[in-house]
Protein backbone atom coordinates (compact mmCIF):
# COMPACT_ATOMS: atom_id res chain seq x y z
CA UNK A 1 0.00 0.00 0.00
CA UNK A 2 1.13 3.54 -0.65
CA UNK A 3 0.04 6.74 0.82
CA UNK A 4 0.55 9.28 -1.24
CA UNK A 5 -0.99 12.02 0.93
CA UNK A 6 0.77 10.74 4.01
CA UNK A 7 3.70 10.06 2.19
CA UNK A 8 4.29 6.53 3.37
CA UNK A 9 4.81 2.52 2.13
CA UNK A 10 2.85 -0.17 3.52
CA UNK A 11 4.51 -3.21 3.11
CA UNK A 12 2.00 -5.92 4.07
CA UNK A 13 2.61 -9.53 5.37
CA UNK A 14 -0.52 -11.36 5.39
CA UNK A 15 -2.67 -12.04 8.28
CA UNK A 16 -0.37 -9.12 10.03
CA UNK A 17 -3.07 -6.67 10.67
CA UNK A 18 -2.68 -5.43 7.38
CA UNK A 19 -6.84 -4.98 6.70
CA UNK A 20 -6.41 -2.89 9.88
CA UNK A 21 -3.67 0.05 8.18
CA UNK A 22 -5.29 -0.43 4.97
CA UNK A 23 -8.70 0.71 5.70
CA UNK A 24 -7.17 3.39 7.96
CA UNK A 25 -5.72 5.11 5.38
CA UNK A 26 -8.85 5.10 3.43
CA UNK A 27 -8.72 1.93 1.16
CA UNK A 28 -11.42 0.00 1.06
CA UNK A 29 -10.53 -3.89 1.08
CA UNK A 30 -13.74 -5.22 0.51
CA UNK A 31 -12.95 -3.84 -3.18
CA UNK A 32 -10.98 -6.06 -3.95
CA UNK A 33 -11.54 -7.62 -7.46
CA UNK A 34 -10.43 -4.76 -8.97
CA UNK A 35 -6.80 -3.40 -9.47
CA UNK A 36 -6.08 -0.30 -7.69
CA UNK A 37 -2.30 0.53 -9.15
CA UNK A 38 -2.45 4.06 -7.35
CA UNK A 39 -2.69 3.16 -4.07
CA UNK A 40 -1.37 -0.88 -4.63
CA UNK A 41 -4.28 -2.32 -3.73
CA UNK A 42 -6.46 -5.87 -5.61
CA UNK A 43 -6.26 -8.59 -7.96
CA UNK A 44 -4.06 -7.42 -10.47
CA UNK A 45 -5.21 -9.77 -13.83
CA UNK A 46 -2.35 -9.06 -15.58
CA UNK A 47 0.83 -9.99 -12.96
CA UNK A 48 -1.53 -12.40 -11.62
CA UNK A 49 -1.21 -11.34 -7.79
CA UNK A 50 -2.01 -9.53 -5.37
CA UNK A 51 -0.87 -5.95 -5.42
CA UNK A 52 -1.03 -5.82 -1.49
CA UNK A 53 0.84 -8.53 -0.73
CA UNK A 54 3.73 -8.11 -3.18
CA UNK A 55 6.86 -8.35 -1.78
CA UNK A 56 9.48 -5.17 -1.86
CA UNK A 57 10.80 -6.98 -4.84
CA UNK A 58 7.90 -7.11 -6.81
CA UNK A 59 6.63 -3.40 -6.48
CA UNK A 60 10.39 -2.24 -7.61
CA UNK A 61 10.83 -5.23 -10.27
CA UNK A 62 7.13 -4.59 -11.92
CA UNK A 63 7.23 -0.96 -11.46
CA UNK A 64 4.66 -0.57 -9.31
CA UNK A 65 6.73 1.86 -7.68
CA UNK A 66 8.93 4.17 -8.29
CA UNK A 67 13.23 4.16 -7.15
CA UNK A 68 12.08 7.86 -5.56
CA UNK A 69 8.94 6.96 -3.58
CA UNK A 70 10.88 3.82 -2.30
CA UNK A 71 13.25 6.28 -1.50
CA UNK A 72 12.38 8.97 -0.10
CA UNK A 73 8.75 7.81 1.57
CA UNK A 74 8.24 6.76 5.07
CA UNK A 75 8.18 2.83 4.95
CA UNK A 76 6.68 0.31 7.25
CA UNK A 77 5.92 -3.07 8.15
CA UNK A 78 4.79 -6.01 10.41
CA UNK A 79 5.51 -8.79 11.07
CA UNK A 80 4.46 -12.48 13.41
CA UNK A 81 5.51 -14.96 14.93
CA UNK A 82 5.59 -18.25 12.38
CA UNK A 83 3.43 -20.61 14.41
CA UNK A 84 0.34 -17.06 15.72
CA UNK A 85 0.70 -16.53 11.58
CA UNK A 86 0.01 -20.15 10.49
CA UNK A 87 -2.30 -20.53 13.01
CA UNK A 88 -4.34 -17.64 12.50
CA UNK A 89 -4.07 -18.05 8.92
CA UNK A 90 -5.41 -21.68 8.63
CA UNK A 91 -8.53 -21.14 10.97
CA UNK A 92 -9.24 -18.16 8.11
CA UNK A 93 -9.05 -19.40 4.96
CA UNK A 94 -10.86 -22.14 6.45
CA UNK A 95 -13.89 -20.31 7.32
CA UNK A 96 -13.88 -17.78 4.91
CA UNK A 97 -13.74 -20.52 2.00
CA UNK A 98 -15.76 -22.88 3.52
CA UNK A 99 -13.34 -25.66 3.94
CA UNK A 100 -12.94 -28.50 5.89
CA UNK A 101 -9.41 -29.86 5.72
CA UNK A 102 -6.30 -30.36 7.50
CA UNK A 103 -3.10 -28.35 8.35
CA UNK A 104 -1.27 -31.11 6.63
CA UNK A 105 -3.06 -30.05 3.73
CA UNK A 106 -2.51 -26.32 4.11
CA UNK A 107 0.97 -26.13 4.86
CA UNK A 108 1.60 -28.17 2.20
CA UNK A 109 -0.85 -26.48 -0.42
CA UNK A 110 -3.04 -29.80 -0.77
CA UNK A 111 -6.37 -30.82 -0.91
CA UNK A 112 -8.80 -28.59 -0.71
CA UNK A 113 -6.46 -25.82 -0.14
CA UNK A 114 -4.87 -26.93 -3.51
CA UNK A 115 -6.47 -24.61 -5.91
CA UNK A 116 -6.49 -21.47 -3.61
CA UNK A 117 -2.69 -21.60 -2.91
CA UNK A 118 -0.85 -22.76 -5.70
CA UNK A 119 -2.83 -22.29 -8.73
CA UNK A 120 -1.52 -18.99 -9.95
CA UNK A 121 -3.66 -16.84 -12.27
CA UNK A 122 -7.40 -16.68 -10.35
CA UNK A 123 -8.80 -14.40 -7.88
CA UNK A 124 -9.33 -17.18 -5.21
CA UNK A 125 -5.59 -17.55 -5.26
CA UNK A 126 -4.16 -16.23 -2.11
CA UNK A 127 -0.83 -17.87 -2.29
CA UNK A 128 0.75 -15.27 -0.43
CA UNK A 129 -0.49 -16.29 2.52
CA UNK A 130 2.19 -19.23 2.68
CA UNK A 131 5.12 -16.77 1.58
CA UNK A 132 8.19 -16.70 4.08
CA UNK A 133 8.21 -13.31 5.88
CA UNK A 134 12.16 -12.76 5.28
CA UNK A 135 12.46 -11.70 1.62
CA UNK A 136 9.66 -8.65 2.73
CA UNK A 137 13.01 -7.50 4.58
CA UNK A 138 15.46 -7.54 1.83
CA UNK A 139 15.62 -5.71 -2.04
CA UNK A 140 18.64 -6.53 -4.21
CA UNK A 141 19.93 -8.94 -1.56
CA UNK A 142 20.47 -5.87 0.91
CA UNK A 143 18.46 -5.49 4.10
CA UNK A 144 15.85 -3.01 3.73
CA UNK A 145 15.81 -0.21 6.35
CA UNK A 146 12.40 0.44 7.13
CA UNK A 147 11.40 3.36 9.13
CA UNK A 148 9.47 1.12 11.57
CA UNK A 149 9.16 -2.72 11.80
CA UNK A 150 6.24 -3.60 14.07
CA UNK A 151 5.94 -6.84 15.69
CA UNK A 152 2.40 -7.61 15.78
CA UNK A 153 2.62 -8.61 19.66
CA UNK A 154 3.42 -4.97 19.67
CA UNK A 155 0.73 -3.51 18.36
CA UNK A 156 -0.42 -1.04 20.30
CA UNK A 157 2.68 0.23 21.02
CA UNK A 158 3.57 0.09 17.24
CA UNK A 159 0.32 1.60 16.11
CA UNK A 160 0.96 4.35 18.93
CA UNK A 161 4.32 5.05 16.87
CA UNK A 162 2.65 5.31 13.59
CA UNK A 163 0.63 7.96 15.07
CA UNK A 164 3.42 9.41 15.92
CA UNK A 165 5.66 9.82 12.87
CA UNK A 166 3.26 10.16 10.75
CA UNK A 167 1.43 13.23 12.55
CA UNK A 168 -1.69 10.70 12.75
CA UNK A 169 -4.41 11.03 15.25
CA UNK A 170 -3.78 8.98 18.07
CA UNK A 171 -7.11 6.94 16.78
CA UNK A 172 -6.17 6.43 13.13
CA UNK A 173 -5.96 3.00 13.02
CA UNK A 174 -9.32 0.58 13.73
CA UNK A 175 -8.68 -2.63 16.12
CA UNK A 176 -11.84 -4.44 14.78
CA UNK A 177 -10.62 -6.47 11.39
CA UNK A 178 -8.51 -8.85 11.65
CA UNK A 179 -6.44 -8.92 14.64
CA UNK A 180 -9.08 -10.43 17.07
CA UNK A 181 -8.25 -13.93 16.51
CA UNK A 182 -5.02 -13.06 18.30
CA UNK A 183 -6.38 -10.82 21.36
CA UNK A 184 -9.66 -12.33 22.06
CA UNK A 185 -9.50 -15.84 21.35
CA UNK A 186 -7.61 -18.74 22.35
CA UNK A 187 -3.58 -18.65 22.11
CA UNK A 188 -2.09 -20.25 19.31
CA UNK A 189 0.11 -22.61 21.61
CA UNK A 190 -3.53 -24.64 22.33
CA UNK A 191 -3.72 -25.52 18.41
CA UNK A 192 -0.78 -27.12 18.68
CA UNK A 193 1.28 -30.37 19.15
CA UNK A 194 4.70 -31.63 17.90
CA UNK A 195 4.00 -32.71 15.35
CA UNK A 196 2.21 -29.40 13.90
CA UNK A 197 4.59 -27.47 15.69
CA UNK A 198 7.59 -28.87 13.98
CA UNK A 199 5.89 -28.57 10.79
CA UNK A 200 5.73 -25.34 10.80
CA UNK A 201 8.96 -25.26 12.33
CA UNK A 202 10.66 -26.94 9.18
CA UNK A 203 8.61 -24.66 6.61
CA UNK A 204 9.60 -21.36 8.23
CA UNK A 205 12.87 -22.03 9.51
CA UNK A 206 14.18 -19.18 8.04
CA UNK A 207 12.17 -16.75 8.87
CA UNK A 208 11.75 -18.32 12.80
CA UNK A 209 15.87 -18.08 12.64
CA UNK A 210 15.93 -14.28 11.17
CA UNK A 211 13.08 -12.94 13.38
CA UNK A 212 14.17 -14.97 16.48
CA UNK A 213 10.87 -16.26 17.07
CA UNK A 214 9.74 -18.72 20.00
CA UNK A 215 6.90 -20.77 20.44
CA UNK A 216 5.25 -19.06 23.12
CA UNK A 217 3.86 -22.39 24.88
CA UNK A 218 0.73 -20.97 27.20
CA UNK A 219 -0.99 -24.82 27.66
CA UNK A 220 -1.39 -26.53 30.41
CA UNK A 221 0.14 -30.14 31.31
CA UNK A 222 -3.09 -31.60 30.59
CA UNK A 223 -3.53 -29.48 27.21
CA UNK A 224 -0.73 -30.83 25.87
CA UNK A 225 -1.38 -34.48 26.55
CA UNK A 226 -5.10 -33.98 25.20
CA UNK A 227 -3.32 -32.67 21.97
CA UNK A 228 -0.58 -35.21 21.68
CA UNK A 229 -2.80 -37.73 21.72
CA UNK A 230 -5.68 -36.15 19.30
CA UNK A 231 -2.29 -36.29 16.84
Amino acid sequence: MISHKHKCIFIHISKCAGTTVENAFGIDTKKYNEPDYEKLFGWSEKLSMWLQHATPQQLLDNNLISENHWNNYYKFIIYRNSWSRSFSDYHYLKSHFGIDDSFFNYLNKKGDFFGMLDKRGNRQYVGEHLFSQKPYFFLDDRRIDYDKEINFENLDSGFKELCEDLSLESRFFSYNLNIGDYNNKVHYSHFYNSKKKKMVANIYFDDIEFFGFKFCDQRSIFQKLKNEFKG
